[in-house]
């Protein structure tokens, strides 16, 4: 297996996986005007707005739990890939002797399976990103104090090799955030979604 094998197969996965965020059931696609969408932009300022509270970052517990969770994830995860697409390999999607109502709900089918199973499939590389990223909090000292009174504007104060050391850490740590963040909201969008259609299919359904 070579890298450039992954590298193909991974792309088109991380591509549509962020791309079906943005494409409702009917295939309409609505791309963000600036592009990151609203809920993007406001994790982005939240996790920029936490490094002046959590000075100190996450506690080497905290990250263990995390890793724990998110390998617990992963496994969820391709378990739950497997059934639901041996549940689209069972759905019929013909046409024969359907009406456009029909036709209709047939497409709908179609684009929340292919949405579902995208956006899973990215919740599974964005599990194993998240897990490498807090790795690294065992190979680096990222639990630095990083206190934003002892900064300084006057430039013979300043210790450049400190000030790139946190400067990364700061990076390091939002980073983590919007990914754990974005995790979580994906997760909700994807639970919601799910509920939205089988509530509809069922709605459709009439009692006899």
């Amino acid at each position: 297996m070579q890298f450039e094998n992954v590298k193909q197969l991974l792309k088109p996965l991380i591509k549509k996986g962020q791309e079906w965020q943005f494409i409702d059931i009917n295939g309409n696609d609505k791309k963000p005007k600036y592009y990151f969408s609203d809920v993007q932009w406001v994790i982005i300022f939240t996790c920029i707005g936490s490094q002046f509270q959590l000075t100190i970052g996450l506690s080497g517990d905290v990250v263990g739990y995390i890793m724990s969770a998110f390998s617990i994830s992963v496994s969820l995860f391709m378990s739950l890939l497997v059934s639901i697409f041996d549940k689209f390999e069972n759905t019929d999607l013909s046409l024969r002797n359907t009406t456009d109502e029909d036709e209709i709900r047939l497409i709908h089918k179609k684009n929340f399976f292919k949405r579902f199973i995208s956006i899973t499939s990215y919740l599974v590389i964005l599990s194993i990103f998240i897990i490498i990223l807090c790795s690294l909090t065992y190979f680096f000292n990222t639990n630095n104090e990083i206190s934003y009174h002892y900064f300084t504007v006057q430039w013979n104060e300043i210790d450049v090799l400190t000030t790139v050391r946190n400067i990364l850490i700061l990076l390091y740590r939002c980073t983590l955030y919007y990914f754990l963040l974005t995790y979580l909201f994906l997760t909700l969008f994807v639970a919601g979604s799910a509920y939205e259609y089988y509530i509809s299919e069922i709605d459709r359904r009439k009692i006899k």
